[in-house]
């Protein structure tokens, strides 16, 4: 994290760790999740309270890394920081990429590496920090949920497990997330090159008209009368739909909703959303 004040590599002696061993796939993955530079804190926001709730901490936040920073996609470190990602060289998190288990110390002071931190040697002085691997089923991890306090803390068993199933649940709804867009991308590509093929003066327009149809989204008149013209939609004196063969292509280009749910579902190994509330009982 970076403090208010600009702190250079020059100004302190914190040594930057080595890179996983499986840096260049960790990387393509968390490039591939499309959540670098995205701002959806709201959604992700619920992770940082619950890490609070469970460890007693002040503060809390949650971020990937790539090759050079780490974003954070939700944080509250107490207003004594502002910075929505920070450069990977300083920061503590760099060095629980190496391993797929928590990384928890008790007193930053006392670290051999870690006490050469400008968070740690400057303000806001961290003292106790914990930091729970965001871990893909294969192994790669794409970032940290992290806790941090003011003073020395030690983590009871159960704290450290329930981190663990939130960080796990972070993780599997980041990859749902990014199956989603995967599929959905892979569905349009398919979709466009349908239409080039079947009706090679159709507009991007009247390709977006017919996906509103298929969601019952309004529709633009003029498109919709082109796709009534094509026999893919009907208007019939009353809200306009598919016809046969609107919902015949409907299918074979996957666009049901139902299609939508990745088999991702059943291989779940993480808690559900309603049951992070259930740990802090």
């Amino acid at each position: 994290m970076l403090a208010k004040k600009p702190i250079s590599a020059e100004e302190t002696t914190f040594e930057a760790a080595p890179l996983p061993a499986n840096e260049a796939a960790r990387n393509a993955r968390v490039q591939r999740t499309g959540v670098m530079d995205v701002h959806q804190e709201d959604r992700y926001r619920i992770y940082v309270d619950m890490a609070q709730l469970i460890t007693g901490c002040p503060v809390a936040y949650t971020g990937l890394l790539d090759d050079d920073r780490q974003f954070f996609i939700a944080k509250d470190f107490g207003g004594l920081l502002e910075a929505d990602e920070v450069p990977r060289h300083l920061t503590l998190c760099q060095y629980a990429l190496g391993s797929t288990q928590p990384m928890i110390v008790p007193d930053l002071r006392e670290h051999p590496k870690l006490k050469h931190n400008p968070l740690v040697t400057d303000s806001p002085n961290w003292v106790f920090w914990g930091a729970y691997p965001l871990v893909t089923q294969d192994g790669l991890v794409l970032g940290t949920l992290c806790t941090v306090d003011y003073k020395p803390r030690e983590m009871e068993a159960v704290q450290v497990q329930r981190m663990q199933a939130l960080a796990n649940n972070l993780t599997l709804l980041i990859m749902l997330q990014m199956e989603e867009r995967d599929a959905i991308t892979e569905r349009m590509a398919k979709l466009a090159g349908y239409f080039h093929r079947t009706h090679p003066d159709m507009r991007p327009a009247e390709i977006e008209s017919f996906l509103n149809l298929c969601c019952g989204q309004p529709v633009n008149v003029g498109h919709l009368d082109r796709l009534i013209q094509w026999g893919i939609a009907t208007g019939n004196g009353t809200a306009p739909d598919l016809t046969a063969k609107g919902r015949e292509i409907q299918a074979e280009q996957g666009l049901h909703a139902a299609t939508f749910r990745r088999n991702a579902l059943s291989q779940k190994t993480a808690v559900d959303i309603e049951d992070l509330f259930a740990m802090i009982d």
